[in-house]
């Protein structure tokens, strides 16, 4: 398979794997509640098929570098979220989105930038995960209306159209370095697509209940990429990122488990 090939073919997996998920998930939280939603969407879908074809492609220390940058990141994807959770209530759906994607820019150009030692990337993924939990819960409505029925042919269209950005975004991160790869691929494209459909289709404050949820949620994203980092340059490549799907799956359980249990926490 030639190097334009494989391009491709990560193309249109990402491209795939994202309107896949911008589909079930934004018919899972209207269907079923949006902590369903909020937890779901932190599984690697499309990260996991990044990091397939990294691990294809490349040397095992780009592989942990870039996934070091992507554990970054989800500190911007948090910021892109709470953002939204602002703004849902006093905003249009599209002004929201655009207000939490500017956040996120904002956060991860300088993160892109800086150095990307594990020990302070958890402790800052952790740190702004729990401060933001704490500080976002009065926008929070405390109940929400019924959901409507979903508008399958728009819910297709939109997780189409976010999986061709995705698989644009591919495309333009395959020719940069490891922490503006790791960067760029993390940018939430698909929470852009599920944020807006749940709020056009079912109203502001489903969508703001599950960017809430998906504030915890994101932490199987950030046991993904840490046991990527961390093992891709010690152990066979594919064992590294089996070990890193593993952490995540058990990590999107444990949110489930402990959100479904404890109320408060929702």
């Amino acid at each position: 398979m030639t190097g334009i090939e494989g391009v491709w073919i990560e193309f249109l997996v990402r491209a795939g794997a994202t309107a896949f998920v911008v589909i079930f998930i934004a018919w899972a939280a209207a269907r079923f509640n949006s902590l369903v939603g909020g937890v779901l969407v932190g599984l690697p879908i499309v990260l996991g098929p990044a990091f397939f074809f990294m691990t294809l492609e490349h040397e095992p220390p780009f592989v942990a570098e870039t996934a070091a940058g992507a554990l970054y990141s989800l500190t911007a994807t948090q910021a892109f979220l709470a953002f939204y959770i602002i703004a849902a209530g006093r905003l249009s759906a599209v002004g929201a989105t655009l207000a939490a994607a500017i956040a996120w820019v904002a956060t991860a150009l300088p993160l892109a930038f800086a150095p990307h030692p594990l020990p302070a990337g958890v402790a800052l993924f952790v740190l702004v995960t729990i401060g933001l939990r704490i500080a976002l819960k009065r926008f929070v409505p405390a109940s929400t209306p019924p959901a409507s029925a979903s508008r399958w042919p728009l819910l297709v269209l939109r997780g189409v159209a976010a999986g061709l950005l995705v698989g644009a975004v591919t495309l333009a991160a395959s020719g940069l370095g490891p922490s503006l790869a790791g960067i760029l691929v993390s940018f939430p494209i698909g929470f852009c697509a599920i944020l807006l459909s749940l709020n056009l289709d079912h109203g502001a404050a489903i969508a703001t209940k599950t960017a809430y949820a998906g504030l915890v949620g994101v932490s199987s994203l950030a046991a993904f990429c840490l046991t990527l980092a961390t093992t891709a340059g010690i152990t066979a490549p594919w064992a590294g990122f089996t070990l890193g799907l593993g952490a995540s799956l058990v990590v999107t359980a444990l949110c489930g488990l402990l959100m479904r249990g404890r109320p408060a926490l929702r």
